[in-house]
């Protein structure tokens, strides 16, 4: 029976580590922090889609350091949320018309959901109707675009 048991264990430890190596990771952050950090520039803005996708700033805020998150109202340690509150949908348009660059973080093409939020269906027309797009990566499960403004 040990034996077996050692066997199955020595067997199975390659499949082991593989999924516990980066290259596993299905919706790694980390990357994606490091992506914004190669592509952000002085005075660019940043947006989240969904919402929930601020968690990529949270857990590397030095890879955002210089971004205006433009749709945050209230930061975390403010709101007493574990990733602040969003303004409303016409302060998030205003604040994204008054901007020359906008880098947003959202799901990569084949993992993402239709936009369902209000202040998401926001970004996403604002972005889509007097933006155009200058970058696109897709790095684990997570999306990077830059947004440039054309009108």
């Amino acid at each position: 029976g040990a034996v077996v048991v050692a066997a199955s264990a020595v067997a199975l430890l390659p499949v082991a580590l593989a999924k516990r190596a980066p290259a596993s990771r299905v919706d790694d952050v980390l990357a994606v922090a490091d992506e914004v950090a190669r592509l952000k520039a002085a005075g660019d803005a940043v947006l989240f889609v969904p919402a929930a996708r601020r968690d990529t700033a949270l857990v590397s805020p030095g890879d955002f350091a210089g971004l205006a998150d433009i749709a945050l109202a209230r930061g975390p340690v403010e709101s007493g949320t574990l990733k602040g509150e969003e303004a409303d949908p016409a302060r998030i348009r205003a604040a994204m018309l008054a901007q020359r660059r906008i880098l947003l973080v959202t799901d990569a093409t084949r993992v993402a959901k239709p936009v369902s939020a209000q202040r998401d269906a926001v970004k996403t027309a604002v972005l889509r109707d007097h933006f155009t797009v200058t970058e696109d990566r897709q790095v684990r499960g997570r999306r990077v675009t830059v947004y440039e403004r054309t009108r």
